[in-house]
This record gives structure tokens, C-alpha cells and sequence, in this order.
């Protein structure tokens, strides 16, 4: 019985009628509470229906019932759960989940590959922002007095719209659609703010955003050697290589590849190096592929671009003691050592 429940909640879904599928599969739940794809199919209909705290409870009860985080199964789970936490402004939080699935992904040769690769970079974009917002409000106080006061008014806002919610005043799709317009209200208020400061500072503060299509999505990190794979996609030369040593197949269609199958993008070459020449801070994340004390030893970052936030970012930042200029020596050294390892000319 309860699978039927979950057939019909699955028809209602596919016509979009996302109210009536949520409720088959509650029903299903009600029926078999130990079933895990009774949850991981309400999850994704509460996404669809803006319902980011119960998604989040039905991708981790799903998770649970799976086996955990680590169990193939839960992968699908864990890319719902990590939506609904970008959506309830926990990144930090959604980048940790999302990051442990994906290498999960990887190793399986998983479908939900590239899906959370989206949502990694989506996380990790997040988190930047954060980073630049503490960033530009060390550059200037009154910038920094500016925003606090526009937050301190969307979180009344918000506190003032939770109690609606709360008395039955309004609904859980009118609460996030409100919720939805009061945090776009408030981001363009800081956007102008941020605009009108760079033009009185001329130009020193500013925000600094790394382009999409610069980002690597095997490290998410900028490219520094991007090569192109037979499907057209590219990446940065030793990720993928790393990635290919242990899956020869592309990461993208699964289709069968190997090193030799990469072909160098020199125009997204010329692209990167342009904005790494003009955004030096960039590069930090780049080193950061060291690990111990030979940097040459290449391993997939761990953690997003982890540098202090300062007023003014005057100086390179040492990484394992050794100079950047250095570290940028050893990166050229390896890459080098991969073209002779597998006979490339580029």
C-alpha cells in the first residue's frame, strides 16, 4: 500500500502538481516510516515547493535510513540536503555536505557528479561572499555601519514575517516567497551601497568575484593549466589527470578517456592568466593544492580560499613557508612533469 502512495506521489510530481505529490508521500511515510526513497521523493517536492527546513529534515532522515553519508544511496540525498541548507543561508554547511558527496560520486562513477559539482561551487560562492562582505567592511567603518543597519532591518523583517507564520496569518509558500523578496530587497540595498562606495573610493573598495568559467570542477579552484576533454569540457590540467589516473572515463558523459585524450584550451589559458595577472589574491587557493612539507606534492584542496580577511591585501601570503613566486616555480614544474610523464607536446 504504501508504494502506492509513493506511485501516485510520483505521477503528481511529473505534472507538477508538487501540493498533492508532497501529500502521497507523506502518506507513504505514514505507511512505512523506514522506507528511504519515501523521504528522498518528498524532499525534492518540498525544494520545489520553497519548503527548505523540511527538505532538509526528509534528505537527512533518507540519509539515515541509507546507511549514512558515505553509502552510495544517500548521494542523491545528500544533493537535496545540501540545497536546502544553501537556501537557508547555511553554505558553510552545504559545501561540507556537498564536497563529501561529490568525491563520493567521483569514486562510484555516480550520475549526481556534475549536480554537485554545481552545488559545491554554489556554496563555496557563498562563503566567498561572506568573506568579502567581513573584507570591505574592514576597509571602511561606515560602509560596515551602512549594511549593519540594512541587516538589522531585514532580520526584524524577518523576525516580524516568522511570527505571521507562527500565528497562521500566512502560509509556508506565502512565508518563503515574502522571505524570498525581503532578502532580494535587502541584497540590492548593500549592492547600491557597495556601488556608490566604489565610485567615491575610486575604485579601491570594491567586491571581488572570480568568473564561473575560470573555475576548475574537479579542485573548484581557478584554473591555471585549463586542457579541454573530447566532450568539450575543461578543466585544470592536474585535476583532471589526478582524476583520470583513478577513473579513466570523462567525468562529464562517462564516456572512456584517458590523459592523452586532453587537448590544451589556450584561449581560457589566455583568459585565466589575464585575470590571475590583474587579481593576484586569486592564486592563493592555487598554492593551497600543497600539502606537507614538499609543495610539490599535489593533493585536491580541502577547504575554500582560507586567507585572513584584511583591510588591504598589500602582500602576498607565505604558504608552508615557501615564497609564492616558489610555489608558483613547483606548479609549473609538476605540470611539466605530467606533459613528459604522458608524451604531451602542450
Amino acid at each position: 500500500m504504501s508504494f502506492e502512495f509513493k506511485e501516485k506521489g510520483n505521477q503528481l510530481f511529473k505534472e507538477a502538481d508538487y501540493a498533492g505529490a508532497e501529500e502521497m508521500f507523506s502518506q507513504a511515510i505514514q505507511k512505512n516510516p523506514k522506507e528511504p526513497s519515501f523521504f528522498t521523493n518528498r524532499a525534492v517536492t518540498r525544494l520545489r515547493l520553497e519548503k527548505w527546513t523540511g527538505a532538509e529534515q526528509d534528505s537527512r532522515a533518507a540519509i539515515q535510513l541509507h546507511g549514512g553519508p558515505k553509502a552510495t544511496a544517500s548521494l542523491k540525498s545528500s544533493l537535496y540536503l545540501s540545497q536546502a541548507l544553501l537556501e537557508l543561508q547555511r553554505p558553510q554547511e552545504a559545501y561540507e555536505i556537498a564536497i563529501g558527496a561529490y568525491r563520493a560520486s567521483l569514486s562510484v562513477k555516480n550520475a549526481q557528479s556534475e549536480n554537485l559539482s554545481k552545488i559545491v561551487l554554489r556554496a563555496k560562492q557563498h562563503i566567498w561572499a561572506a568573506k568579502e562582505t567581513s573584507r570591505l567592511r574592514e576597509m571602511n567603518e561606515t560602509l560596515a555601519s551602512v549594511e549593519q543597519l540594512i541587516e538589522a532591518d531585514l532580520t526584524q523583517s524577518l523576525d516580524e514575517l516568522n511570527k505571521q507564520l507562527s500565528n497562521g496569518e500566512i502560509g509556508e509558500i506565502g512565508f518563503n516567497e515574502d522571505q524570498k523578496a525581503l532578502r532580494g530587497e535587502a541584497a540590492k540595498k548593500v549592492q547600491n551601497v557597495r556601488d556608490a562606495f566604489k565610485s567615491a573610493s575610486g575604485g579601491e573598495i570594491q567586491e571581488r568575484v572570480v568568473p564561473d568559467y575560470l573555475i576548475d570542477n574537479i579542485t573548484f579552484e581557478v584554473m591555471h593549466d585549463p586542457v579541454m576533454t573530447v566532450s568539450g569540457h575543461s578543466f585544470d590540467r592536474i585535476g583532471i589527470t589526478r582524476y583520470l589516473e583513478q577513473a579513466p572515463v570523462d567525468p562529464v558523459t562517462r564516456m572512456p578517456m584517458t590523459v592523452k585524450d586532453l587537448r590544451p584550451n589556450y584561449s581560457l589559458k589566455a583568459a585565466c592568466e589575464d585575470f590571475l595577472d590583474k587579481n593576484g589574491w586569486a592564486l592563493y587557493g592555487l598554492f593551497k593544492q600543497g600539502s606537507g612539507e614538499d609543495f610539490s606534492k599535489v593533493v585536491e584542496p580541502t577547504g575554500i580560499l582560507e586567507w585572513e580577511a584584511k583591510a588591504k591585501y598589500a602582500a602576498w601570503k607565505e604558504v608552508k613557508d615557501l615564497a609564492p613566486e616558489d610555489a608558483q616555480k613547483q606548479y609549473t614544474e609538476l605540470v611539466n612533469e605530467l606533459k613528459e610523464k604522458y608524451g604531451l607536446k602542450e
